[in-house]
């Protein structure tokens, strides 16, 4: 370095030396103070370094932040837990109402079939009283009478229904079927079939059907009344289509309408 020259002269050695250390001190404490205010103003601009009072701020922000999450979290899960409430509350609802239906369905049903039982029932115990055995209306009576195709008197053991051929005719009681003619002529009978109700009121009673055209029981097969036995006709000694209904009690014909009514 060289040394700091001076306009003015200096005298002595002793003189300049003094001045030159004077320089220098000055200098030096120029430089000191220089770096002493840029080490303040570089220390003040700069980034706070993590640590200390900064690091603690960085902590309560994270902490603030977490809080936060946890709230909206919470949040969430009560929205989701109260549609999971809605929903099962709903879905009971739509059950209970599914079941009621059902059950009012079943009911139902319970009780058409309670009554149709209670019918069927009524009509096995009262063997005494027969079901019109097919539609139509009283035509020849039980009795003594002149035959409209062999031209003498002689006995009628049944009572006529006038009918159409092929129609239904029902059982008129329950019992087992214990002839059936589906062929022929049977004297003057056509086809016909008959049935044993066995014992009602200690009596024995038979039912009956002539001049049948079609018959679809057979001999054995136990029926109810209301069965069909087959359809009206013309066959045997007739002379239109008709049934002719006859009832036996202990095996003697005895007026029908005392069972059918008229």
């Amino acid at each position: 370095m060289r040394p700091v020259e001076l306009d003015a002269p200096v005298e002595g050695r002793s003189g300049s030396r003094a001045v030159r250390v004077a320089v220098a001190t000055l200098a030096v404490g120029v430089v000191a103070t220089g770096l002493a205010h840029l080490g303040t103003s570089t220390s003040a601009a700069a980034p706070a370094p993590v640590g200390g009072t900064d690091t603690a701020a960085v902590g309560n922000r994270g902490t603030s932040v977490s809080r936060t999450s946890d709230r909206a979290a919470q949040t969430v899960q009560a929205l989701a837990q109260t549609r999971a409430n809605a929903l099962d509350a709903t879905a009971d609802a739509l059950a209970t109402s599914r079941e009621q239906s059902a059950l009012a369905t079943r009911t139902e049903a319970l009780g058409k079939a309670a009554a149709q039982i209670s019918e069927q029932s009524d009509m096995l115990k009262d063997q005494s009283s027969f079901l019109r055995p097919t539609a139509g209306k009283f035509g020849s009576g039980f009795g003594m009478r002149l035959h409209p195709i062999l031209h003498y008197y002689r006995m009628h053991n049944g009572q006529d229904i006038g009918g159409t051929c092929g129609q239904p005719i029902w059982a008129a009681q329950d019992g087992k079927v214990t002839k059936v003619v589906p062929t022929g002529y049977n004297g003057g009978s056509g086809h016909n079939v008959k049935i044993n109700g066995g014992q009602v009121d200690g009596v024995k009673l038979e039912t009956a059907y002539l001049h049948m055209q079609k018959i679809v029981v057979k001999v054995g097969q136990k029926v109810h009344k209301g069965e069909l036995l087959g359809t009206v006709g013309n066959t045997g000694i007739s002379t239109a289509c008709h049934l002719h209904f006859s009832v036996y009690r202990d095996g003697k014909a005895v007026d029908p309408t005392t069972y059918l009514g008229r």
